[in-house]
């Protein structure tokens, strides 16, 4: 094989990876990972189911890739540090409040990618790896920072509060606008503006109180 003829076949094959990504992104907008065969990836990228197995071994080896694609989008939105750019002469209430809101905008537009991501984070942690705990590291690093910004409204010790509201924000908003309609979310009769003035109210009443 020439020179010329390697890299022509290498972008061939990195195109149809490609489209076998996006066509198990547009799957996945209407149903779960587990109920989507590799048949159904191949019929709506438009190609062989045996073209599907020349590029992964099996439908699991997709999942590092789903786990790629969301924390492409999270870079994206964030940063590769992983938090907004945040202005201390806001004042700590407002910062709060665009996390919580940017966050939730985030979520709702990635819920297809940030439901699977999550349940195999669990489920199949040996396919996603390592990265996944340096994504959520990065995460409870950027809530430090935070605390740190805003020294005459923070009572608590930065790193103790970076871990809280890490934990408290990933599972608050996880839960409504990833698994709302099928976890404890689902009785909420809150509005979604309302349960995120109140996420942000919870945060602020916690970082500003000082240790019993």
């Amino acid at each position: 094989m020439s020179q010329g003829q390697r890299p022509a076949l290498q972008t061939r094959s990195r195109e149809t990876r490609d489209k076998l990504v996006a066509a198990l992104e547009t799957c996945l907008q209407s149903k779960r990972f587990d109920a989507i065969s590799v048949a159904d990836i191949a019929q709506e990228a438009g190609l062989a189911v045996g073209t599907v197995y020349r590029r992964f071994e099996n439908k699991d080896a997709f999942i590092p890739v789903l786990f790629e694609l969301f924390r492409d989008r999270l870079n994206e939105s964030y940063g590769d540090a992983g938090g907004l750019e945040i202005d201390p002469e806001q004042g700590l209430k407002p910062a709060l409040h665009t996390i919580t809101t940017t966050s939730w905008s985030f979520l709702i537009a990635q819920q297809h990618l940030a439901r699977e991501t999550l349940l195999y984070a669990r489920l199949r942690p040996d396919l996603v790896g390592k990265e996944w705990d340096d994504l959520l590291a990065v995460g409870q690093a950027s809530f430090v920072s935070l605390a740190r910004a805003f020294p005459e409204e923070v009572k608590r010790d930065p790193n103790e509060a970076g871990e809280m509201l890490a934990y408290f924000f990933n599972t608050a908003l996880n839960e409504r606008a990833i698994f709302g309609q099928s976890g404890v979310a689902a009785q909420m009769t809150m509005e979604d503006t309302a349960f995120l003035e109140a996420l942000t109210l919870f945060a602020y009443g916690y970082l500003t109180t000082p240790d019993p």
